[in-house]
């Protein structure tokens, strides 16, 4: 009897206990996440270490590294900033184009610190405002706006089913939302603020500018597109719940077929793999324009900025010879080149049903 009641012991514990603990802490943990994005809670203002900073980088002999001041306590290790990152570090810190936001977490005797961006020291806080990672704003741009492309085709073909106004509508909202104040806000801003960030050694930030940029007029289109579709709940509504129902069908027939255990575990795999696909569409296109041609650009724009603050004769030496300066003063086709195609294809892509519909006025 012992031996029966350890073997059915075991199959409770591995078999079913350990299956729903696993999906339990999944979907709790998403939740949280997903509340935490949307809400973020207990972050405070901490630009007084921004300042210190900024000094640091005006003051110091040129050659001489900075090292961040601010470090999450899961990092592994802190930014040392080199004169490119000094200078560009200054130029968003001094013009106001740079905050910073801590919360403090854990116990007192783990204590644990996260450290939040933002566009503007006077928005600190702001959830409009937060400067986002290039896996981040790749993934929710993935999300919100590739499931609903063959949706706004067959609007503009006149093929719709009934459902996919609606959705449009809500997709194109929450693009706008969530892009278009950032891409404002880093418009001529975005290359010298992502500068003191640390934390940049996992897909960085670079791109993220194009992808504000194309996510938010993407978002604009299918509103645009919305407007002139039905906006009904019911066939929406039944859209969403077979998509949904289909799902569950799918997910047990997999339990039954493979088991629970198995089913937990490749789950969350396809649905990485489904995010990573979506990140590539997304990311790719908006890196190799930013590499080839638009960084060139917004390092001009910093430069500028440079030059229009106050600077002494250590930053005028940190400049020479710098990283910053060889992709500020770079002249090359490409840098031109790159900007025409990227504007041609913002235009005739992403913006092509309001550009249709303004050829179709001439």
């Amino acid at each position: 009897m012992s031996a029966v009641r350890s073997f059915l012991g075991a199959v409770w514990s591995y078999g079913v206990s350990l299956p729903l603990y696993v999906m339990w802490s999944v979907v709790l943990s998403s939740v949280r996440a997903a509340f935490d994005f949307f809400y973020p809670r207990g972050y405070r203002s901490c630009n007084e270490l921004a300042d210190v900073f900024v000094e640091e980088c005006t003051n110091r002999p040129a050659g001489q590294s900075v090292r961040l001041p601010w470090v999450d306590s899961s990092a592994t290790h802190s930014l040392v900033m080199n004169n490119t990152g000094r200078l560009l570090s200054y130029v968003a810190i001094a013009s106001g184009w740079f905050g910073v936001a801590v919360k403090d977490s854990g116990t007192k005797y783990q204590p644990k610190r996260t450290y939040r961006y933002y566009y503007r020291r006077s928005l600190t806080g702001n959830w409009f405002a937060e400067i986002w990672s290039v896996p981040k704003s790749g993934t929710i741009a993935a999300i919100l706006a590739l499931p609903f492309v063959d949706m706004a085709r067959a609007v503009m073909k006149s093929q719709a089913h009934g459902h996919e106004g609606l959705l449009l509508l809500v997709s194109g909202l929450l693009l706008v939302l969530c892009f278009l104040p950032r891409a404002i806000l880093g418009r001529g801003t975005h290359f010298a603020a992502i500068a003191p960030i640390n934390g940049g050694a996992f897909g960085g930030y670079g791109c993220a500018q194009v992808i504000n940029w194309w996510a938010s007029l993407g978002g604009l289109s299918y509103l645009w597109v919305a407007m002139g579709a039905e906006w009904n709940v019911s066939p929406a509504a039944s859209y969403v719940a077979g998509f949904l129902f289909g799902q569950a069908q799918m997910f047990a027939h997999e339990v039954a077929t493979d088991g629970v255990l198995i089913t937990v575990v490749m789950t969350p795999l396809w649905v990485v793999l489904g995010c990573l696909f979506g990140l590539a569409w997304t990311v790719l296109p908006a890196a190799a324009f930013w590499y080839v041609s638009l960084r060139f650009i917004a390092a001009r724009n910093a430069k500028a900025q440079l030059e229009d603050l106050p600077f002494n004769s250590i930053q005028v030496a940190m400049y020479r010879g710098s990283d910053f300066e060889r992709v500020a003063e770079l002249v090359a086709p490409q840098v031109t080149l790159g900007y025409l195609v990227y504007i041609s294809l913002t235009v005739g892509i992403i913006l092509y049903p309001i550009q249709t519909w303004v050829r179709s006025l001439f």
